[in-house]
């Protein structure tokens, strides 16, 4: 069996758990191969989402410009405030799928377990962004990826999360000097190599401080 067939009906069995409406904005470059490889990817989650999931395709470089989106194709988690809460330097497939879905559900409303958490701490919080680095193939980074996107998202944007494939964007990944991933590195100081928890993430967000 096709490895693309067994991911792509993946992709269909999870996305059966987003029952609220839910809008990305993909962001496309000059380059029409990788445009066009994340666009059909992003179109198996849209048709597999009985009509929940709509993409919008931005190619004007004056928004670009705005959101300061310098690497392309990318994905934007953007909310109704026309605020970024997560970008995606990487195509949701194999082992990303399931964290993809579970942010498009979150994101669209459902519960968030770090709610609660992120907010009683935010005034603790500066703005912030935590760039995620990983590969495809990368066994530990889903689990970071998915409590990085939640606590984004339950902070509005004040943590924002970038998730960035290193073999997609070397560049990337050498001016950080990463050798291996997960590689997750907070407003571009503090940086962890290999798996990292919630609560050693939070505790770097809100300084040192105790968490409430």
């Amino acid at each position: 069996m096709p490895i693309a067939y067994v991911f792509n009906k993946l992709i269909r069995d999870e996305m059966v758990k987003l029952t609220k409406p839910v809008e990305l904005s993909l962001f496309m470059g000059r380059n029409i191969e990788d445009n066009d490889n994340v666009r059909s990817i992003l179109k198996i989650y849209e048709e597999s989402s009985n009509e929940l999931l709509s993409i919008k395709e931005v190619s004007n470089p004056v928004v670009s410009k705005n959101y300061e989106v310098n690497h392309f194709p990318a994905i934007l988690f953007i909310n109704d405030k026309v605020k970024e809460i997560i970008r995606y330097l990487a195509k949701p497939f194999g082992a990303e799928i399931r964290p993809f879905v579970e942010t498009l559900t979150i994101f669209s409303g459902d519960k968030n377990y770090y709610e609660v958490v992120i907010k009683e701490n935010i005034e603790k919080i500066k703005p912030s962004i935590i760039k995620v680095m990983i590969t495809n193939s990368c066994v530990y980074c889903p689990e970071i990826i998915t409590f990085v996107n939640k606590f984004a998202i339950a902070s509005n944007g004040k943590i924002q999360s970038v998730i960035i494939d290193i073999m997609a964007h070397s560049d990337i990944a050498e001016s950080y000097d990463v050798s291996s991933v997960p590689y997750t590195v907070i407003n571009d100081k503090k940086s962890f190599i290999g798996m990292v928890g919630p609560e050693e993430v939070l505790q770097e967000l809100i300084g040192g401080d105790k968490i409430v």
